[in-house]
């Protein structure tokens, strides 16, 4: 299951402009994206995120962070090395932190927080009944999980139709960023203690 799990993230991530910021685009490829998989899914069950659909199509990595407890560890430091020399390639490594250092610092700094980092369906069932199923049903595993713990929802997306959707889903847009290759993140914020649960469509 873990390797068909870790192939759907991959696949994801192909179809996004994420993908192309964090893949070094060259003849190890298809490699490396297999690579970010198994990092995003290990990443994901360390924390205790994984949300897979009842279908077993679609993934969501959506898990708890406390900054005040959020320091990098010595493994961490060795995960870091790894995706810099085979996912990213070194020379994309120092970009790729930045953005991700300019990322969090728009996080909450102080207070506990769910953070949304990931969903992807199989593309094999993208635009079919069974990809908004599934889509659907992960949204509702993730606000369920974020309304019992009683903690916000931060999310971002540099995919303005993802925007919309979340927009949606009831989140709020809290900041915009207009990247250095003029693109623009949308930083988004879904208030879990101030909302209702989202409604479940029969």
């Amino acid at each position: 299951m873990s390797d068909k799990i870790i192939t759907i993230i991959a696949e994801a991530f192909k179809a996004i402009p994420a993908g192309n910021h964090l893949v070094k685009q060259d003849d190890k490829r298809d490699l490396r994206y297999q690579k970010l998989g198994a990092y995003v899914y290990h990443n994901a069950i360390k924390k205790n995120g994984l949300h897979l659909s009842s279908n077993e199509q679609g993934v969501a990595v959506c898990y708890e962070i406390d900054p005040k407890n959020n320091k990098k560890t010595f493994g961490d430091f060795i995960n870091d090395l790894k995706f810099a020399f085979g996912i990213s390639g070194i020379s994309n490594a120092l970009a790729i932190s930045k953005r991700q250092n300019y990322i969090q610092s728009q996080r909450p700094k102080d207070e506990k927080y769910m953070y949304w980092e990931f969903t992807g369906v199989n593309p094999n069932y993208q635009g079919m009944d069974s990809s908004a199923f599934s889509m659907g049903e992960l949204r509702d595993k993730v606000y369920t999980d974020a309304h019992e713990k009683q903690l916000p929802i931060f999310t971002e997306t540099s995919i303005r139709k993802n925007m919309i959707v979340y927009r949606r889903y009831g989140f709020d847009i809290y900041h915009e960023w207009t990247m250095p290759d003029g693109s623009t993140m949308w930083f988004l914020k879904y208030d879990t203690v101030n909302k209702p649960m989202f409604e479940k469509k029969a």
